[in-house]
């Protein structure tokens, strides 16, 4: 047996004591978070690098249970969905125009709490 211990002696670590015991692993640690940002970043940059592919929803118009009509924003061109249960149909094609095409200003809410206060005050109300 003792053969046989003396053939892996490989297999015995060697732990460092002292002060820099520490320094192998956080040095290991910082290597695979450099090597990681620096892949993201990579990565990042080949698929980033298309401008105007981006994709916005600019309005949902719900037409009844699970159906709609979705304008859809892909770069330069507005394309007009039907969306129902399990399918999507095209129904137009067009080029974005900003003035046609922009998304409504945001609608302040009615019936609030605010809203009821003022009315409470106001005398012709």
């Amino acid at each position: 047996m003792s053969a046989a211990n003396a053939a892996i002696p490989f297999l015995a670590v060697q732990t460092a004591t002292g002060a820099l015991a520490w320094l192998k692993p956080v040095g290991g640690l910082v290597v695979v978070f450099t090597l990681l940002l620096l892949f993201l970043k990579l990565l990042g940059r080949f698929q980033g690098g298309r401008a105007g592919a981006a994709a916005a929803m600019i309005a949902v118009h719900a037409v009844g249970p699970r159906r709609a009509v979705e304008l859809l924003r892909c770069g330069d061109e507005v394309f007009t969905l039907y969306r129902h249960d399990q399918s999507v149909v095209l129904l137009d094609r067009a080029p974005y125009d900003p003035a046609r095409h922009a998304p409504p200003a945001p609608a302040l809410p009615v019936g609030g709490l605010l809203d009821r206060f003022r009315a409470r005050r106001r005398p012709d109300a």
